[in-house]
C-alpha cells in the first residue's frame, strides 16, 4: 500500500495506463462528471467537505480563468485525505453517517470544469491530473493563514470554454438559498465573489430557543433578504445497511414571520411554506414530501443526493423525524404559537403525502388526539378526543359548562372554529375526527322526552304527586 504521494501517484498512473489501453478513460470520466442533476453541483460537494472539517466560513472567488474555494476548517489535509480525494467511490468516513462529505465520486464533479484541480492545505500542495493522479512536481507552495484550505480550479477543460464555465457557476450561485445553510451545523457564512467584484453571501445567525435568521445577499436579485426559521434537531441512533448502530442528527424547520401581538400575544408566528423540502444537509431537488415545513436527515440517497432511496435505514430516520415533529408541538404551544393559524402548517388528508411521508401526518394526528394540543374556543388546548365541534352560532350561545350539561359528559370543550371552512386549518381539524355537536344534537337534547329540562320538570312533578 502506498505510503507517500509519490508512491500513490505511481499506483494511480498504472491504473490510468490500463484504462487508456482498454479505451476506458473517456467513458469513466464522462460517467463520473455527468452523475449530477446540475452542472455546478461541485459547489455543494465543496461545501460538504468544508462542513465535515468543521469550517465556519467558506469563500468562492470566481474569475474569468478559474474559481478558488477556501475554508477555515479545523482539520488540514493529511495523507489519507490525498488518497481519498484521488480515489473513486472509496470513503474513509463510511462508518460515520453524520459525515456528509464524500471525497471520491462526489469530488469528481469538478472535472466537468477543470482537468487539473489544485489543493493547498497544511503541508500538502498538489495537483490532480487524469481524475486520480496526485502530482506535487511543479506545484508552487502557497503560504496561507493557519487553518485555511484552498482549492483552485482552472477552467482548462477542453469541452467547456471558460465563458460557459463562468455562466454556469454564476447560475449555481443564484441557486443557493436559505436551505443551503439551514441544516448545516458548522458553516454559518458562505461568500462568493464574481468576476466583476460583486459580492453575494448567505449568513446564518442562531438565537436562543432554536430561532434562526438567514441573510441572503444575492448578486442576481440585487437585494438583501432576511428569512426567519424555528429549527428543532436531535441526535438519534439508527441501524445502517451493515447492521451497525449509527448516531445521526435529524432536524425540522418551520418558517417564521413577525407575529401580531394583538391577535396571538406572540412575537413570532409559524406560517406554511408553499413547498416544504427534504434535505440531506442540502435540498434533495427531486424529492417531494408534500409537507409545509422543511425536514432533514442523512438519508441514504442516489449518488447525486437528489432523492431518497427506499430502505430500512431511511424508514427509521423518517420515524425519528415524525417523533421530532410531535415533540416540537409542545414547545410551539408553550411559546404561544400553536394557534388556529398554525394548523395550516400541518399536513391533512387532501395534501396526499407520498406514502413514505404519511407516517409523519399520522403521528401528528395521534398527538393532537391524545395530548393537550388542539386549540379550544376558550383559548386553551386540549386533546381532540375530549372536544366537540359545532356551528359558530351554537358555540357562541353555549359555553363549555352549557355543553357539559347538555352532553352529560365531563369535561367536554368546544374546539376553536377556523376563520373559514374548507381551508387548511379546517381540513386538519377534520382529520382529527372531533365529535360534532350541531343543530340536530341540540334539538335532540332540548326536545322531550330526551330534554334535560324536560326531565328536571318531570322530577319536580313526581315529587309533587308524592
Amino acid at each position: 500500500m502506498p505510503n507517500s504521494i509519490e508512491e500513490l501517484a505511481q499506483t494511480r498512473q498504472r491504473w490510468i495506463d490500463a484504462s487508456k489501453e482498454n479505451h476506458f478513460e473517456e467513458g469513466i470520466k464522462r460517467l463520473l462528471t455527468e452523475l449530477y442533476p446540475d452542472n455546478a453541483h461541485f459547489i455543494y460537494e465543496l461545501l460538504q467537505n468544508a462542513e465535515d472539517t468543521h469550517a465556519s466560513k467558506v469563500r468562492f472567488t470566481l474569475s474569468n480563468e478559474k474559481i478558488v474555494f477556501e475554508h477555515n476548517g479545523r482539520r488540514l489535509f493529511d495523507y489519507n485525505d490525498v488518497e481519498s480525494i484521488t480515489n473513486i467511490g472509496a470513503n474513509n468516513k463510511r462508518d460515520d453517517l453524520t459525515n456528509i462529505g464524500k471525497f471520491g465520486v462526489g469530488f469528481k464533479a469538478v472535472f466537468a470544469y477543470t482537468n487539473t484541480p489544485e489543493i493547498h492545505s497544511g503541508d500538502f500542495h498538489f495537483r490532480i491530473r487524469d481524475l486520480v493522479v496526485p502530482v506535487v512536481s511543479g506545484v508552487r507552495k502557497i503560504r496561507l493563514d493557519e487553518r485555511i484550505t484552498r482549492f483552485i480550479f482552472p477552467f482548462d477543460h477542453s469541452a467547456k470554454q471558460p465563458r460557459q464555465a463562468v455562466e454556469e457557476i454564476k447560475r449555481g450561485f443564484e441557486a443557493l438559498n436559505d436551505n443551503t445553510l439551514l441544516f448545516l451545523k458548522h458553516i454559518h457564512l458562505i461568500e462568493y465573489f464574481l468576476p466583476d467584484g460583486t459580492l453575494g453571501y448567505l449568513k446564518r445567525i442562531s438565537h436562543r430557543n432554536g430561532r434562526i435568521d438567514i441573510t441572503h445577499a444575492s448578486h442576481h436579485k440585487g437585494r438583501k433578504t432576511v428569512s426567519h426559521w424555528l429549527r428543532y434537531h436531535k441526535d438519534v441512533v439508527v441501524v445502517d445497511d451493515f447492521g451497525d448502530p449509527q448516531k445521526c442528527r435529524i432536524a425540522i424547520a418551520y418558517s417564521l414571520q413577525k407575529g401580531d401581538w394583538k391577535k396571538n400575544n406572540a412575537e413570532w408566528e409559524i406560517v406554511p411554506l408553499d413547498r416544504g423540502q427534504v434535505s440531506i444537509y442540502f435540498p434533495a431537488e427531486k424529492e417531494t414530501s408534500g409537507l409545509k415545513f422543511h425536514i432533514h436527515a442523512p438519508f441514504a440517497s442516489t449518488v447525486a443526493r437528489d432523492s431518497v432511496r427506499n430502505c430500512e435505514a431511511n424508514c427509521q430516520l423518517r420515524n425519528c423525524i415524525a417523533e421530532l415533529v410531535v415533540d416540537s408541538l409542545t414547545d410551539i404551544r408553550d411559546s404561544g404559537m400553536l394557534t388556529m393559524d398554525f394548523l395550516a402548517v400541518l399536513p391533512n388528508r387532501i395534501d396526499n403525502l407520498l406514502p413514505f411521508y404519511e407516517p409523519i401526518r399520522e403521528a401528528i394526528v395521534c398527538a393532537f388526539k391524545e395530548r393537550e394540543l388542539t386549540p379550544t374556543r376558550s383559548g386553551k388546548h386540549a386533546p381532540a378526543d375530549r372536544l366537540y365541534r359545532g356551528p359558530a352560532k351554537i358555540a357562541e350561545a353555549l359555553n363549555d359548562e352549557d355543553l357539559s350539561l347538555l352532553t352529560n359528559f365531563e369535561p367536554p370543550l368546544w374546539a376553536a372554529n377556523p376563520p373559514q371552512q374548507n381551508q387548511r386549518e379546517d381540513r386538519f381539524l377534520d382529520s382529527l375526527e372531533i365529535d360534532t355537536f350541531g343543530w340536530n344534537e341540540l334539538i335532540e337534547k332540548i326536545s322531550p322526552p330526551h330534554s334535560i329540562l324536560y326531565n328536571d320538570q318531570q322530577k319536580q312533578e313526581n315529587r309533587a304527586h308524592q
